[in-house]
C-alpha cells in the first residue's frame, strides 16, 4: 500500500507541476495569423495584471500545482478500500478525473471554455480502464453502470441547457456526462450527489455576480468540485 501511495504521489506532483503551462497553453484558444487570440488571451492578461499588481507572497505555480495534486491523489488513494484489479481500475479513473478535472478547471476560470479534446481523452482512457478490468474480472457490469451513469448525466444536463436556459454551454454538458461515467464506477448515490452538489457550491458565487449584474460563471470548476466531493462521501 505504501508503494502505491508513494506512486501516486509522485504522478500527481508531476501532473501538477505541468497543470500551469497546459493550462496557459489551453486557454489562449488558436486564431488565425495576425488576428486577436480573443477573450481567453484577455482574460489572461488581465491575470497577470492583476498578479503584477498584487503585494502578498508569491508561490510558483508549479510548485503549488505540484503539492496540491500529490496531496489530492494520496488521498484518493487511501479513499480506494477496493483490493485487486476493481480497486485499481477505480483508482485509475479517479486520478484521471482528479488531473484532467484540475486542468479543465483552470482553463474555465482563465478563459472560461472547456476544451472538448480534454474531455474526449479523459472520457476514453475512463472507458479504456473500465474495459480492460471488465475483460480481465469477467465482468462488465462496472463498465455498463459507467456509460449508463454518462449518458443519464449528460442527458440531463443538456435538458438543462436547451430546456431551462441556465446558460450553461456545451462544454459542461460534455464534462457532466464524463463526470457522470466516473460517478458511476461508485453507485448510483455517488451519480445523485454529483448532480447536485456543483450546484450548491456554484450558489454562493453565482448570487454574488448576480447583485453585481453579472450572469455568467465558469461552472466547470464546480462540476470537479462536485464529482471529486461525491466520491470523497461515497467511496
Amino acid at each position: 500500500m505504501a508503494v502505491l501511495l508513494a506512486s501516486v504521489g509522485l504522478t500527481g506532483s508531476l501532473a501538477g507541476a505541468a497543470l500551469p503551462w497546459a493550462a496557459r497553453l489551453l486557454a489562449v484558444p488558436a486564431s488565425p495569423a495576425g488576428s486577436a487570440a480573443g477573450s481567453g488571451e484577455d482574460a489572461l492578461s488581465g491575470h497577470r495584471e492583476r498578479r503584477a499588481n498584487c503585494r502578498c507572497i508569491r508561490v510558483p505555480g508549479w510548485l503549488l500545482g505540484s503539492v496540491s495534486l500529490a496531496i489530492a491523489s494520496i488521498g484518493i488513494g487511501l479513499r480506494v478500500h477496493t483490493v485487486g484489479p476493481p480497486g485499481l481500475a477505480i483508482l485509475a479513473v479517479w486520478l484521471v478525473v482528479l488531473y484532467s478535472g484540475a486542468l479543465l478547471a483552470a482553463v474555465d476560470i482563465a478563459a472560461h471554455r472547456l476544451p472538448t479534446p480534454v474531455i474526449a481523452a479523459s472520457a476514453a482512457t475512463v472507458f479504456a480502464i473500465l474495459a480492460a478490468e471488465a475483460a480481465l474480472a469477467a465482468d462488465a457490469r462496472r463498465l455498463v453502470t459507467s456509460a449508463a451513469a454518462g449518458t443519464a448525466l449528460g442527458g440531463g444536463y443538456l435538458l438543462l441547457a436547451l430546456i431551462v436556459g441556465t446558460g450553461m454551454g456545451l462544454g459542461d454538458v460534455r464534462l457532466a456526462a464524463f463526470l457522470g461515467a466516473a460517478l458511476g464506477t461508485l453507485d448510483w448515490d455517488a451519480v445523485l450527489l454529483g448532480a447536485v452538489l456543483p450546484y450548491l457550491f456554484a450558489a454562493p458565487a453565482a448570487l454574488t455576480r448576480l447583485v453585481r449584474g453579472q450572469h455568467s460563471i465558469a461552472f466547470g470548476p464546480y462540476l470537479v468540485g462536485g464529482a471529486l466531493a461525491a466520491f470523497l462521501l461515497a467511496a
